[in-house]
């Protein structure tokens, strides 16, 4: 998603005296504004749309995963949606849509960065939300950050051909861009799950189907 700022400005005061505090258009415009944001900074969510694990359309599902968190909000009342529920759902569409298995606590840290979005915004405190843009739009003009993995090996395959995979381990470990090799990760019906090693990276491990 490419996250834009429309007429968001204070609203004008009446007469000169106090601002009248913000419309409800504008509150939900801001919230919808974060929610790109966040999701724009989820490690697992930027490696499967670099390497269109969800399809041909990867991208634009994240666009529609955005809306789709709005529309959860907006379909009930903000507090009935904590940050487990919120997870839950987040990980959900991860794993069905984005073929991704997240399973490094950062599905929870989305979630509570939304849900506390939501209050801020609700309450017509958008510093936050402008701060997230502003360090967005600093990444775009750098021409923004791909997400780096190291391959990993699934637990269920330690014990199996050990020996086997050892040049080919040599082959493949070290640090590489996305970009360059996705068919080192992909593979048919296999989840992966993005870990962040001591260093920083991602390193996605391949896990079967229990």
């Amino acid at each position: 998603m490419t996250p834009s700022s429309r007429n968001l400005d204070a609203q004008p005061s009446s007469g000169g005296g106090v601002a009248l505090p913000p419309s409800s258009e504008k509150i939900q415009q801001k919230f919808d504004l974060s929610i790109a944001l966040t999701l724009s900074t989820w490690p697992a969510l930027t490696l499967s749309v670099q390497n269109s694990w969800g399809g041909p359309l990867t991208s634009e599902k994240r666009d529609w995963f955005a809306g789709a968190i709005s529309d959860l909000f907006s379909a009930q009342p903000s507090n009935t949606i904590d940050v487990e529920y919120l997870e839950e759902f987040l990980l959900q569409v991860m794993n069905d849509e984005f073929e991704v298995n997240v399973e490094d606590g950062s599905g929870a840290e989305i979630a509570s960065k939304t849900i506390g979005l939501r209050k801020l915004t609700a309450q017509g405190d958008f510093g936050m939300v402008d701060e997230m843009l502003e360090r967005w739009r600093e990444r775009e003009a750098r021409g923004g950050e791909k997400v780096h993995f190291q391959r990993g090996q699934g637990e269920d395959d330690k014990d199996e051909g050990e020996d086997e995979d050892s040049e080919e381990t040599e082959e493949e470990d070290g640090d590489v861009e996305m970009g360059e090799a996705p068919q080192l990760i992909k593979a048919p019906k296999e989840k992966v799950i993005p870990k962040v090693d001591e260093e920083g990276f991602i390193e996605v491990v391949g896990k079967k189907k229990r």
